[in-house]
C-alpha cells in the first residue's frame, strides 16, 4: 500500500466518524467518505473543534484526531441498532385479531415503543389480547411502511417492526 492510498484510508475514516457524528450533532455538517479532504471535511473538523473546545484549525491533528475518535465511540451507543425482539414463528404463522399470547404483548410493546417518531401508537394497551385497537395500529403502521394493509402480522410486518422498535425506541436521539 502506497503513503497515498494510507492516507485516504486515514481520511476516509476520519470522514466516516465525522458522517457519524453529523447525525448526533447537526452543528457538524455531513461529510461524504471519499478519501478527500476538501472543503466539506474541513468544515465539520472546524466544527468538531469548536463544539469541544479545540484551536479551530480545521487539521485533524493528534489532539483532533483523539477527541472525534472517543466522541464517535461514545455516539455509537446511541445510533447502533439494538437487540431485536425474539424471532418470529415460522412456516406461515400470522397474529390476527382475538390471539392472547406473549407474541401479541410483545407487539404492542414494538408498537408503544415506536410511537416516539410515528405519535400514533401511545392508546395501544398491553394487554397481550390483538384487539380492534391492536389491528388499528398494525394496519396503520403497514400502511405507513407500505407494507399490506391486512391488520395481520405475518413475518414481514413483524420483521419491519422489531427494526423500527431496535432504531427508535430508547433512543436518546428520539426519546429526548
Amino acid at each position: 500500500m502506497t503513503d497515498t492510498s494510507n492516507q485516504q484510508a486515514e481520511i476516509r475514516e476520519l470522514q466516516t466518524m465525522l458522517r457519524l457524528l453529523s447525525q448526533t450533532d447537526c452543528s457538524i455538517p455531513p461529510v461524504n467518505p471519499d478519501g478527500i479532504f476538501g472543503i466539506e471535511t474541513e468544515r465539520a473538523v472546524l466544527a468538531f473543534q469548536s463544539n469541544m473546545g479545540l484551536p479551530p484549525t480545521g487539521i485533524a491533528d493528534f489532539g483532533t484526531w483523539s477527541a472525534i475518535t472517543a466522541t464517535y465511540r461514545s455516539a455509537l451507543a446511541f445510533t447502533q441498532k439494538g437487540t431485536a425482539f425474539f424471532s418470529f414463528p415460522p412456516n406461515g404463522y400470522t397474529v390476527e385479531r382475538n390471539e392472547e399470547s406473549d407474541l401479541v404483548r410483545s407487539i404492542q410493546i414494538m408498537l408503544s415503543g415506536v410511537d416516539v417518531v410515528y405519535d400514533a401508537f401511545s392508546e395501544i394497551p398491553i394487554s397481550g389480547l390483538y384487539d380492534e385497537a391492536t389491528e388499528s395500529a398494525v394496519r396503520l403502521f403497514q400502511r405507513i411502511n407500505r407494507l399490506p394493509q391486512t391488520g395481520i402480522v405475518d413475518v414481514i410486518t413483524w420483521n419491519r417492526l422489531t427494526g423500527d422498535h431496535d432504531i427508535f425506541a430508547n433512543n436518546p436521539l428520539y426519546t429526548g
